[in-house]
């Protein structure tokens, strides 16, 4: 179609007026092959590849000065742009909120991230329809659109399937999805979707185990081979998010071994090395100053030998997980090429959605459920527990569900201070951006300090594809962006800055950006916290004016180390007003609106306690598992047993780093209990099943209604019991970041290893339907009490992801 006379202010764009002719008959008719072609693009719009990787720092990426080798990263750099003053939101879903609507993320509902709904229009994690993202606009202007890796912007009772599907990205403008849901998926055993539909785990294709970044790169490359062929010439847009660098860091030997030794010194020295560096590729100035150590992480040099060696190995697998991403992104890179659309496709590689994640805590954790449930182990625990799982070379490997010490992200984030979920800081603002684009940029490996801000890019990306922003969508008037394009600093280093106001805030860290000032304020929690007790202070009664107030001048401070806040207060005042101005515009108040559950703001309680799955129901979303957590609950079964006796898994959820399963084998019902792998619970019977039809149950009998608690397991068999056991410990908040719930078998790494060569060990039997009851006694009382536990365990999950 061509674009004279298309309106592109409403979208959908309407079909033009007929302007042949219509008789009785042909004869005489004339044809307007208009009304049988589809919206097109403008004349020479550009393809366009957004890349965005996960939990990394500013500090990370070689091609901006870090220990880490992205050789594939650098090529762009070196043939496009560096820009060292991009910022996002310090905050997961927040991030990718605002870079795919351009609007400020709580304007958009996104004060905290995907899975956790608030109370609260800038904490309900709905895009509201007046912000229509702009892969959507580029939909309907045309283009071929997919996104493939992490999506990140679906409540966690929305992921399975029964939906609502509008929080999906096939409703939010993508033709095409392929990845995962949630905040994070072990890159071994992912749970996959696939436009509207769980797929699950897939299976390797080699003799090599599965491993879901090589898959992301296959899968994008094979969409894009797929449409070319059919359309050879329609341009498109890809998105392509990595689950890495967030954890679990997982990734092959091969990777991780490259890099042994590489870290032996420690992260102060880390520190101080890729600051050198970064001053001399000139991504730094060479008169910054790096800010004074943070006395929150300790020093190197306090540590022994043991835990030198341990933390040194958490390093070596971070930097062969993200240089494996740079790896499989290079990938995608070379097929474009090979297609011959290199020139014309621009792409856009953000190197973190927020700095790099302080959430493993500052001892690192081999299963990082442990933290996100807080269960306290100290230093010698985690090494036991760690060499039980298989030592210290399992780290990266399907074992274990890993997280690095706090104190490599600092490091990670340098040249600056503090990192992920910290808004205040540019350690968990500032990261990496490098722009690729041999049709439109003239000056290849040329450095940009424009300051942009990921809202920016959706308004790029429209200007560079002559489309505009729409008006209307679907009948509703369209919110402006708060982003703008940069487009013309692509080929004029004098271009002018048009982004020079922002807001940031999350979790209570707060700043205000106008014109090189930045005022800030941290909320003195410490990123890694999620302690109801701790929290309490900042409740009715907290004053946030009270939290320490900094002020720099960013044209001659990058790095955010010189506090000028007493020598300007009239400054000061007044960035903190516009602050709270900005704050009221954009959704922002009530600060913490997404930590509500702490203080007394809990979601109604759940009306259903039975849940029945009948049929061959499999890769139910972990956050969507019925809620078996601190409280009695009952699973039951009806089998038919043939003859000759029958086995396999009746159900299981997760795997042996946290989770449950109730199976059959050598004929006998089984039960295993995952206490995040600190402590593994085993009920067996000692008489076989019968043949024929079948009741089975398993009955927890809990010591109290209360987080964590212990008591008794009864396994039954047509009403008889069969065994018990005492499980001391359960699962306060969840089992899984990930991992889903199967009926009849055993997706992906399974929960008792006895049965792992068998997997997924599908039931032999026929299972008529499996029932939980997860409430058989409670009172209203501690209905309400375990309720609003469940809140802030969702929310403290929620936050870390």
């Amino acid at each position: 179609m061509p674009d004279t006379g298309i309106d592109r202010s409403q979208l959908p764009i309407r079909r033009p007026r007929f302007a042949g002719a219509t008789e009785r008959t042909l004869s005489g008719s004339a044809p307007d092959w208009n009304q049988a072609s589809h919206v097109q693009p403008p004349d020479g719009a550009p393809n366009v590849l957004l890349v965005l990787i996960d939990d990394a720092g500013f500090g990370n990426p070689s091609t901006f000065g870090g220990p880490i080798q992205t050789p594939n990263y650098t090529r762009l750099a070196e043939n496009g742009l560096r820009y060292n003053r991009f910022h996002v939101t310090a905050l997961c879903s927040p991030t990718r909120a605002a870079l795919l609507t351009g609007r400020n993320h709580h304007r958009v509902g996104f004060g905290m991230v995907g899975e956790f709904s608030g109370p609260f229009p800038g904490y309900n994690a709905t895009i509201p329809h007046d912000c229509a993202p702009f892969p959507r606009i580029l939909q309907e202007n045309g283009y071929l659109t997919g996104g493939f890796g992490k999506w990140h912007l679906t409540p966690d009772n929305q992921q399975g399937f029964s939906g609502p599907f509008d929080r999906w990205p096939t409703r939010l403008g993508f033709d095409y999805f392929w990845g995962f849901l949630g905040g994070e998926a072990g890159q071994y055993d992912p749970l996959i979707a696939e436009n509207q539909k769980m797929i699950g785990v897939p299976a390797a294709k080699g003799a090599d185990p599965y491993y879901m970044q090589d898959d992301l790169g296959d899968q994008t490359i094979d969409w894009l081979h797929r449409i070319r062929s059919e359309k050879p010439t329609t341009p498109w847009f890809a998105y392509v998010a990595t689950g890495c660098s967030h954890a679990p860091h997982h990734v092959p030997r091969k990777w991780s071994d490259k890099y042994r030794g590489a870290f032996d010194e420690g992260w102060d020295v880390m520190r101080e090395q890729t600051f050198a560096r970064q001053k001399a590729l000139g991504v730094v100035p060479a008169d910054a100053q790096l800010p004074p150590r943070n006395d929150a992480f300790p020093t190197w040099d306090s540590l022994d030998e043991t835990h030198k060696r341990l933390y040194a190995r958490q390093m070596e697998v971070y930097a062969g997980y993200s240089e494996n991403a740079d790896w499989n992104i290079g990938r995608i890179v070379d097929a474009i090429d090979e297609m011959g659309e290199l020139d014309n496709t621009v792409i856009v590689w953000i190197w973190g959605d927020n700095g790099a994640s302080m959430e493993g805590t500052l001892t690192g954790t081999f299963n990082e459920m442990t933290t996100l449930n807080g269960i306290p182990l100290t230093p010698e625990q985690q090494m036991g527990l760690l060499f039980k799982q298989g030592g210290l070379e399992a780290w990266g490997g399907e074992q274990l569900a890993p997280h690095y010490s706090a104190g490599w992200a600092w490091a990670g984030n340098t040249p600056f201070d503090w990192g992920k979920q910290v808004a205040s800081h540019l350690g968990g603002t500032r990261n990496p951006l490098v722009v690729h684009w041999p049709s439109g940029i003239s000056d290849a490996g040329a450095l940009r300090s424009h300051y942009t801000h990921v809202t920016d890019i959706g308004a790029t990306v429209l200007d560079l594809a002559g489309i505009p922003m729409p008006d209307s969508v679907d009948g509703v008037e369209q919110q402006p962006f708060d982003g703008a394009t940069f487009a013309d600093s692509f080929a004029d280093p004098a271009a002018p800055e048009r982004h020079t106001q922002q807001y940031y805030e999350i979790l209570g860290n707060r700043a205000m950006y106008k014109d090189g000032w930045l005022y800030c304020q941290r909320m003195q929690r410490i990123p890694w916290s999620f302690d109801p007790e701790a929290l309490k202070k900042f409740g009715p009664g907290w004053d946030p004016d009270a939290d320490p107030v900094e002020l720099y001048y960013l044209p001659d401070d990058f790095t955010q180390s010189k506090n000028l806040a007493a020598d300007h207060p009239d400054k000061t005042k007044e960035l903190a007003e516009l602050f709270w101005a900005e704050a009221d515009r954009n959704n922002v108040l009530p600060l913490l609106g997404g930590l509500t559950s702490f203080f007394g703001m809990v979601p109604p309680l759940p009306e259903e306690s039975k849940f029945v799955f009948r049929g061959d129901i499999q890769n139910i979303p972990s956050g969507m598992i019925p809620r078996i957590y601190n409280h009695s609950y009952t699973i039951s079964a009806d089998l038919v047993v043939p003859e000759g006796g029958a086995e396999g898994v009746i159900v299981a959820e997760a795997d042996h780093l946290g989770g449950f399963a109730l199976f059959v084998q050598d004929g006998l019902l089984k039960h295993t209990y995952s206490m995040l792998g600190v402590f593994v619970y085993t009920q067996a019977a000692e008489q076989p099943l019968p043949t024929g039809e079948v009741a089975v149950e398993l009955v927890f009998t809990a010591d109290a209604p209360k987080p964590a608690t212990g008591g008794e397991v009864t396994l039954l068999v047509n009403g008889e019991p069969v065994a018990t056991g005492r499980m001391e410990h359960t699962v306060p908040g969840r089992f899984s970041g990930y991992s889903g719930m199967d009926i009849g078998r055993d997706n992906g790494l399974v929960v008792d290893r006895s049965y792992a060569d068998k997997a997924p060990f599908a039931f032999t039997g026929e299972i008529k339907q499996v029932v939980f009851d997860v409430a058989p006694d409670l009172t209203d009382e501690d209905r309400h009490a375990l309720n609003e536990h469940a809140a802030q365990a969702l929310a403290a999950h929620a936050a870390s992801a």
